[in-house]
Parts: structure tokens; sequence; C-alpha cells
């Protein structure tokens, strides 16, 4: 079989993917402008810094090419140094459909192919701005379907048929807007903000930097704090607006063994995973979603196909009750139990070694900061002081929280439930045992004699593992849980 080559509108595709790679290339082209004023030179820099990155993505595409065939997808790239990569039907963990709405009218989507290999980059594959039949085609091979062959569907018309589903979920629109609001996505913006302001310091004139100061300088207190919680509210507003395109008609199905995730306004992403690769399901509550008895269900997968998502991790259910996380999930993933099961928790005179600890660390914290406010800022101590006491007490409580919530419990012979709390989250992860790549017991010296134990699991997600840890549990509970994963 001849190898086909990509469609023309791969080349803007592509070419979008390598300023994702070489956009810093552009800034430091142009900085010169800004420094030094308009010149010829910085001119020439930019055009030559824009040739690079399109000579780049023009290449790729020249050299790029791929064969499907019953066995595999086989993949020819490379820039220089021609590469190969052979990626069986069995091998293949998840694949992803993405669409641009530009790309809708022409049929076309990119797909992305992810295996179990520890290189991502290795063991994965693009198709970029391919025809939606061979998304198809790939997913008949997958799931050992016949494949509908192009001179077969012109020959034989197909009566349009509605697809079947075992489950389906659909987010509403109250449900989507509550996941909107609730998401913490905006401290991820302002830290954004914050490095990107960084970086302009070293772009940006000095005397234009002297003036803002000067003039904030000159601003009352009360324009200060105005500016502030309007720079707050900004980036809440850009975190709610793009969780309500990214999230937008999101919907879960399940077919046969098969779970496919769909989602998003200006880009539509489909994820298709097979249920037997899902290494654990974890339930998330920030701390606001757990005030308000709601969590985030998400797949931890041997993949990065959910290089989208925040963790790496693939959204299975983005916001639903507590109570009702487990018996939802169960129509989804046989093996999650319908409702919480009985667990071993810490025990109450344990539940102090979560407060000194939250309470000491926070102190530390507040120490520093009170010392280099003292110093510089010496009229703003006592404030600081009296913040930082009300931060360590409230986090006090949430390492009350944090112990309350922390537990483990073994569901059945195959399937374990583990809780644990940390300073903005609380998990739950229920995970069977040949999926758990590691289990071990952590003791110090003082914590043998007063017979308390950590449990640590390590579960496999996209090319590493994560460790999982419930803190501070009765030693002769953990012994119980490593019996039960040591058993054959």
């Amino acid at each position: 079989m001849t190898p086909k080559r990509l469609p023309l509108l791969a080349l803007p595709v592509m070419i979008g993917q390598e300023f994702k790679s070489w956009w810093y290339l552009l800034i430091v082209a142009g900085s010169s402008i800004f420094k030094q004023g308009f010149n010829w030179w910085a001119v020439l820099g930019i055009a030559a810094a824009l040739l690079f990155i399109i000579g780049l993505a023009a290449v790729r595409y020249w050299r790029f090419s791929y064969l499907i065939d019953d066995q595999a997808v086989t993949i020819n790239s490379g820039l220089f140094v021609k590469k190969v990569r052979h990626i069986p039907y069995p091998n293949i963990q998840t694949l992803s459909h993405q669409q641009w709405f530009f790309l809708q009218p022409f049929g076309l989507e990119t797909l992305n192919i992810e295996t179990s290999s520890k290189d991502g980059k290795e063991g994965a594959g693009t198709l970029f701005a391919v025809s939606t039949s061979v998304g198809q085609e790939i997913e008949a091979h997958r799931h050992h379907q016949p494949v509908l062959t192009t001179e077969a569907s012109e020959t034989e018309p197909q009566e349009p048929t509605t697809p079947t589903f075992d489950a389906k979920y659909q987010i509403s629109a109250r449900d989507l807007n509550l996941y909107a609001a609730t998401s913490m996505g905006f401290l991820a913006i302002l830290a954004a903000l914050g490095w990107l302001w960084n970086k302009l310091d070293d772009v940006i004139p000095k005397t234009w930097q002297e003036n803002a100061f000067d003039q904030l300088a000159h601003l009352a207190v009360f324009v200060l704090v105005f500016f502030i919680i309007l720079f707050l509210a900004v980036a809440v507003l850009i975190s709610y607006l793009n969780l309500l395109q990214r999230y937008y008609h999101f919907t879960l199905t399940k077919q046969a063994h098969t779970l496919t995730a769909t989602r998003g306004f200006f880009k539509r992403l489909e994820v298709s995973v097979r249920i037997s690769r899902i290494q654990a399901v974890r339930m998330r509550q920030s701390l606001l979603r757990h005030w308000l008895h709601l969590t985030t269900i998400q797949a931890l997968l041997a993949s990065n196909a959910a290089d989208e998502e925040k963790d790496n991790d693939l959204v299975l259910l983005p916001v639903i009750k507590a109570d009702l996380a487990l018996s939802m999930m169960h129509n989804f993933i046989d093996w999650v139990p319908t409702t919480t099961p009985e667990f071993t928790p810490v025990s109450k005179a344990n539940h102090w070694y979560f407060v000194r600890n939250w309470a000491l660390w926070n102190l530390g914290l507040v120490a520093i900061i009170a010392l280099v406010v003292g110093h510089f800022w010496r009229q703003w101590l006592l404030w600081t002081l009296i913040v930082g006491v009300l931060w360590v007490l409230i986090q006090s409580f949430q390492g009350l929280s944090a112990a309350r919530f922390t537990g483990v419990a073994i569901i059945d012979a195959h399937t374990l439930l583990i809780r644990n709390g940390s300073l903005w989250h609380q998990t739950q992860y229920v995970v069977r045992r040949q999926n758990i790549q590691a289990m071990s017991l952590k003791q110090s010296i003082w914590m043998t004699r007063k017979h308390v134990a950590h449990l640590v699991l390590s579960i496999r997600r996209g090319d590493g593992n994560e460790p999982v840890e419930a803190r501070y549990l009765e030693a002769e509970s953990v012994e119980k849980i490593m019996t039960w994963y040591r058993r054959h």
C-alpha cells in the first residue's frame, strides 16, 4: 500500500504548532523595537524568525506521510532525520479527535494517537487535518469492526443509523455554569499573568515602567484596592469563559468496552479510551467545591491523550453532587462501587498530627512574610500579623478536615478505595489491584512506637507514576491492606 500525504490545510495547522514551540523567538526578535525604537534590523529579525518557523513547518509537512493497514498505523516524519513510527492497534491507549471550527466545513480533524510508552513523544503520533473517515477507520480496526471502504460506500448507499449506547451523560447548562463558576482556575491565570509580567520586564523600556510606578504611587489606597479587585475579577471572568467554551456540550458515552468524552465550542475534542486501559478513577474536590458538596471525576490513563486537561487527566464528569458520584460512575465503569464502602479512617487520636503539621508549616511561611514586610514596609507589619494568624487558624481547620476525610477501604478482592486531603483538595481514588504499580508502608522511628504508618500507592499516570498517600493510619490497618495487595 502507498503511504498517504496530508491535505494542504494541514500546513497552517502545523505552522500553528511551530508557533507554539517557538513563540519566544518572536519576542526576542521584537524586543529591540520596544527598547530602541523602530529600526530595520528589528524588522528583519522578526521577518527572519517568521520565515524560520514557517520553513520548519513546511519541511515537516513535506516529509510527513502515513499508512493505515489491517495491523497498525505507520507514520513517517522527521525534519532532517527520517522517523518511522509503527503503532499496532492493540497498543493504542487512547485516540483523540480535535476539530477546530475552521476545519469543520471541510470534514477534517487532527488525530492524536497515544500509547503507553514511557516516552510520550516517541510512543505517540499525530495526524494533522485528516479526513474524519481516517479516525473512523482507526476506531474500526481498534474494535475489530468491519471497515467500510470508500468504494463500498459509493456503490451501496447506507441507511443513516443512530448509535446506541450502554450509558450516556450530557452536561446541563446549570451544571456547566456551576462547574465554571466554582473553578479555581483563576489562580493559574494570575500566575501566568505574573510570569508574563516578569518576562515583559526584560522587554518594556525602564522609563515606561518607572512612569507607570510613579502614577500608581500617587493613587489613593482605595483606588489601588479597586484595581486589585478589578484584576482579580478579570482573571475570574477569563477562567469562567474559558471553561464554558472548553466543556461546551460535554458528553460521556459508553459503548461496549469503550468510553468516549466529547466537548468543546471553538475546538471540538473527542477522546475514546478502552475501560480496561483506565488505571484509576479519581474524584477530586477543590476547597470551594467541598463546601458545596460537589466533585469532579477524572480517569488516570497510561498516556498523555488528555494533554488539554488540567493535570493531564481525562475528565469523565466535570461536576456532580458528591453523594451521587459513585453511583453515576458505576453506570460507565462497573468496577466502581455504587456507594461509599465502610472505610478505615484515621483514628481521632491521630487527627492532631495533621493539625500540627499544617499549623507549623504555615507558621513558618507567615514568619518569613512578616520578616520581609517588617524590613521593607514596617507600617503594614501589624496587619500582616493579624492576617497571618487568621490564615494559620484556617489552615489548622483544613488539616482537621483532611484528617477526617483520609482513609482506605477494601471494596472487594480486586478493588481498593483510598482517600486523602491536601492544602486545596480532597481526593479519593478507586483503583484495581492489577493497576497498582507498587504499595509501601512508611514509618519513622517515633511512628513505630506509636503504631502509626503511612500507606503509599504508586499508580501509572501519563509517562510516569502518581503517588497516592494515606497518612497516619493505624499500622495494623496498613498491614491488612498490604496483605490484600500481596494476595494472588
